[in-house]
């Protein structure tokens, strides 16, 4: 797929440093964290969907922010728009409604804020289209290298250095904190989850607005009846009206010390996981954007807490280097 490392900008080149006075204590040993990259996300009406803005051979365009697809993606309109060069990839992407890309292109700078890719190899999207005019999804291919933070109370990703004190990052006021372990396998966010007391795996997925779990797994694990009163029919989807769905509402989904009490989750048939073997769930965008989330790539950790509001004094005091 070629190298996805994004650069610093030349002009652009710099770091700011927050340090905290027990981090200041450990200087000598460790250092305090080191915010690399900021960028203003965009929203839809109801907050379903996140968008970051980024410059594709100097085209503003916007990207889904999608940290369940594991692979940066653009539409195939985007690159007949752009003229860029395709390749053939030897990764084959299929949504979940079949279609299917085997291509990339080739991007000469991609932009995000104060950092830049260049000669880029980006795989083509399955999907024909996105929501809202974004022209691809931006995902975790394109974090592994960094810290991420996912500043969902100031529509803020943040990018950090991953050289620092460990379990030093929580720069923000809101608490509690919990601190999850997690399984970095296939590029997602894998973490055990129990769902109404039954143990299942999760991904968190910032591409998907609602969360859901595999039909066939939930109707095993709790003898529930398609169409019952339990398990009703999910209104569909307007522009997908082939796929149907359920839906239940649970009593407990947790993971780690986070708790959502009474969640309502789409059932779909057959969206399995990263590991087929176990039962799943993908946490959507209804819980996520209800939570500031640390994603320690180094530590293999993530820290969160409750989503604050606004802006957070680590970016109203960063001044542009």
């Amino acid at each position: 797929m070629g190298h996805f490392a994004l650069r610093l900008l030349p002009l652009l080149a710099g770091a700011f440093v927050l340090s905290t006075p027990a981090q200041a204590a450990d200087a000598t040993s460790c250092k305090p964290l080191q915010l690399i990259n900021s960028i203003k996300m965009t929203a839809n009406a109801d907050r379903s969907r996140f968008y970051v803005p980024v410059q594709i051979n100097g085209t503003p365009k916007n990207l889904l922010l999608d940290t369940g697809g594991g692979i940066t993606q653009i539409l195939q309109s985007v690159a007949d728009e752009l003229k860029l060069d395709d390749t053939y990839s030897s990764i084959v992407m299929q949504d979940l409604y079949g279609h299917v890309s085997r291509r990339a292109v080739r991007i000469k700078t991609f932009d995000m804020g104060m950092q830049r890719g260049e000669d880029l190899k980006i795989h083509l999207a399955a999907n024909p289209a996105l929501p809202d005019g974004a022209a691809g999804l931006l995902s975790t291919d394109l974090f592994l290298q960094y810290d991420i933070d996912l500043d969902f109370g100031a529509d803020r990703l943040n990018y950090f250095s991953q050289d620092h004190c460990e379990g030093r990052v929580a720069y923000w006021p809101e608490r509690p904190l919990a601190v999850i372990p997690i399984d970095l396998r296939g590029g997602h966010l894998n973490v055990d989850v129990t769902l109404d007391g039954q143990l299942f795996h999760a991904v968190l997925d910032t591409g998907a607005p609602t969360t859901a779990a595999d039909l066939s797994d939930i109707i095993q694990t709790f003898q529930l009846e398609r169409g019952s009163p339990e398990l009703p029919l999910a209104p569909g989807d307007p522009d997908h009206p082939d796929l149907k769905y359920y839906t239940h509402k649970f009593e407990r989904l947790s993971f780690g010390d986070i708790t959502v009490l009474n969640p309502q989750i789409d059932l779909v048939p057959g969206i399995g996981g990263t590991d087929l073997k176990r039962r799943s769930v993908i946490i959507g965008l209804n819980v996520l954007r209800q939570l500031h989330i640390y994603i320690a790539y180094g530590e293999k950790k993530l820290y969160i807490s409750p989503a604050g509001t606004g802006e957070s004094a680590l970016i109203k005091n960063a001044a542009p280097p």
